[in-house]
């Protein structure tokens, strides 16, 4: 590893095939179910910037249990001009074996989001504005003071990193715009770019009908994640309501079926094959629909996923396994 930057194969995984320098990088992107949040990590270029924008994949959302009475349909309604921050922190371990074996535990990263609705749009979606005025890097996690350093050094000029999306009152997202420094580390650039997108799977997408407590209803989305086709079934439990607040218990499944997939950094004439892919989350949030960045709570998952590369005469197989776990709480 380069002495002071935190590559690719550090934030998901390098494979090692019979010996020889075969790195095959995956990135397991991980969906945090967590409410009234935005993406995860910090950053804000001191200099030049590009924007890059990224499509979100709408949900099937299906009632699955309306609940008791009163109902009444759910919609987000924080007022034009309001503003909120949140705390989230973000716990990882990824375990490596099969032809290669090595284990990353990824220091604890807390980062400080602001967002503020400065306007609606013609038809009433949110316009939302955000930025990430700060971050730490933790103890913690089995990480040692070498592996903080390099997180810290990797993400050192890009604090207040700065966005905006467009929201319905339903928590879906239309689309989304991150402001990535050009000279940004390869690595953490690689995991910025993701951050417009990931509001989509940290907010609850709300049931069009009416409902009441005890409520459940299931979310599907069919997604791209990297080079991977993938699923996300998530299901809702409205444990309790106080007028705009509400409490949720979630559960969530990420699948993928056997494909052959393009990885960043795969070699000419390597061919990898996903064979398993699912990752399964648990966790408790609440959410105040009146209020802007308002959602508090934790998700834990863990996932495992195998992967058959042939690079010719070199043949091996590549099993993850994944550890996460993730809380928001106002800042």
């Amino acid at each position: 590893m380069v002495p002071g930057r935190v590559r690719a194969e550090r934030l998901a995984a390098a494979s090692l095939i019979g010996g020889h320098v075969m790195r095959v990088v995956f990135r397991v992107f991980v969906v945090a179910a967590l409410l009234g949040g935005v993406p995860m990590l910090a950053a804000q270029p001191a200099v030049a910037r590009e924007t890059q924008a990224s499509p979100s994949p709408a949900p099937t959302v299906e009632v699955l249990d309306a609940g008791k009475a009163p109902q009444e349909q759910l919609r987000l309604s924080p007022a034009v001009g309001s503003s909120g921050g949140v705390a989230m922190t973000m716990t990882e371990s990824i375990e490596q074996s099969g032809a290669s074996t090595s284990k990353v535990n990824v220091p604890p990263i807390r980062a400080t989001i602001a967002a503020s609705l400065p306007d609606t749009t013609p038809n009433g979606d949110l316009h939302v504005t955000f930025s990430y005025p700060s971050f730490e890097v933790l103890k913690g996690n089995g990480s040692t003071a070498a592996a903080r350093r390099q997180v810290e050094r990797a993400l050192e000029g890009v604090q207040g990193l700065a966005g905006e999306m467009t929201l319905t009152t339903q928590g879906v997202v239309v689309d989304s715009r991150l402001d990535i420094p050009t000279d940004a580390d390869p690595s953490i650039a690689q995991i910025l770019g993701q951050l417009g997108d990931q509001f989509r799977s940290l907010t609850v997408p709300l049931p069009e009908p009416a409902v009441g407590e005890g409520a459940r209803w299931r979310a599907t989305t069919e997604l791209t994640l990297g080079a991977i086709q993938a699923r996300n079934v998530y299901e809702y439990s409205l444990k309790k309501r106080d007028g705009t607040r509400l409490q949720f218990d979630i559960r969530g499944t990420q699948t993928a079926q056997p494909q052959s997939v393009a990885l960043p950094g795969q070699q000419s004439g390597v061919d990898v094959r996903l064979t398993k892919f699912k990752t399964t989350f648990r966790g408790a949030v609440t959410l105040d629909l009146s209020r802007l960045l308002a959602g508090s709570g934790r998700i834990a998952g863990n996932g495992n996923q195998t992967f058959r590369v042939d690079a010719g005469r070199q043949k091996g197989t590549v099993r993850q396994h994944l550890d996460l776990e993730a809380s928001i709480k106002p800042a």
